[in-house]
């Protein structure tokens, strides 16, 4: 059986479909949400004698309850040369893990799921509409493991027209290695939704680097290279660098509404289990 978390959507959706998720939605939940006039909710089997009684205009008062809805939950990911990097990990060996365990944990809980992959341009072969079915998504990821590197996934900022029009969850997996002027632009399409930033960088990107001796380094989006001799003061200089683009980042996405989680070697379910217990607090 395969490990999933436990989410839910920051606010109520707004699926008029029975689910798990609480919604803005009246219904025969479970949920006490108000009081109403029976003339606004005729059902007698929801007569509250007491509030009855007790109102000043003697209008006969029922319960109302929060009906449970389903939830569209989305996967958009960074197709761009970067995501391509084996370090630690391969990070599209991550990318389809992720794909898979956020698919599994959306059909445990009864939703549908979706995926976007973003290049510099959006093509249909790595978009996988909301669905229910295992198999064609086990497919989609492996497939999705070949995809071929892009420049860039500057796609981004036009996937409007690909996202549901109800409030979904949608995870945004990348490195970030852009400009953080670029942030609000790209991520205008997703204001409307609830957005988890999934970070991952390799720490052979920035911790396992040697204090001594020649390295090549490659920008993978450029395929421009450099070679530095390293030393004690330039590895600690990369290392300073990384955590403050950390915090920046941290900053940056913050400012737009979102919680970004940077990811670790420790297993996806634990720390996305994590993520949202801690949100929910």
């Amino acid at each position: 059986m395969n490990p999933v978390f436990q989410y839910r959507l920051a606010g109520l959706s707004r699926s008029v479909f029975a689910g798990k998720h609480a919604s803005q939605w009246i219904s025969n939940g479970q949920l006490f949400k108000r009081h109403a006039p029976f003339t606004a909710n005729s059902d007698p089997r929801r007569i509250d004698v007491r509030a009855s009684v007790l109102d000043p205009f003697a209008h006969y008062q029922v319960r109302t309850y929060q009906q449970h809805s389903l939830l569209d939950v989305m996967l958009i990911a960074d197709l761009s040369a970067s995501f391509s990097f084996d370090g630690e990990r391969a990070k599209r060996e991550c990318l389809q893990q992720l794909l898979l365990t956020i698919a599994y944990s959306a059909l445990a809980a009864g939703d549908y799921f979706a995926f976007i992959g973003c290049g510099q341009r959006l093509e249909h072969r790595w978009l996988l509409p909301a669905n229910r079915h295992s198999g064609r998504i086990e497919a989609f990821a492996t497939q999705l493991r070949h995809a071929p590197d892009s420049p860039d996934f500057a796609s981004l900022a036009h996937i409007a027209p690909y996202l549901s029009k109800r409030r979904s969850l949608v995870f945004l997996l990348s490195d970030f290695h852009v400009a953080l002027s670029s942030l609000p632009p790209l991520l205008h399409a997703l204001k409307h939704h609830d957005v988890v930033p999934l970070v991952l960088w390799d720490t052979q990107e920035y911790e396992q680097l040697p204090a001594w001796g020649l390295v090549t380094y490659q920008d993978m989006e450029t395929a421009t290279t450099r070679t530095l001799f390293m030393r004690p003061a330039l590895q600690q200089q990369m290392q300073t660098a990384y955590q403050q683009r950390r915090q920046q980042l941290q900053n940056s996405l913050r400012a737009l509404g979102y919680e970004p989680l940077f990811l670790n070697t420790r297993p996806f379910v634990e720390q996305l289990n994590d993520y949202f217990r801690q949100r929910s607090r």
